[in-house]
């Protein structure tokens, strides 16, 4: 339960670098229009990986 836990933090906190990385330290062009979408996308993506890790986390707290 406890390795479970750590691993699904471990994800959760990959999944907020991933969503905050094209804003901040990692932009993905240099040109807005261009890249657009990609941001948006690896935006979304992190978002989701984060839900993901959240839910796990939640979810093994209760066992």
């Amino acid at each position: 339960m406890k390795l479970e836990l750590i691993l699904n933090l471990l994800i959760l906190i990959l999944g907020i670098i991933v969503a905050i990385a094209p804003h901040t330290f990692a932009p993905v062009c240099v040109t807005e229009m261009r890249c657009w979408f990609t941001r948006d996308m690896e935006t979304i993506l992190g978002v989701a990986i984060a839900i993901l890790g959240f839910v796990g986390a939640y979810r093994s707290l209760g066992q």
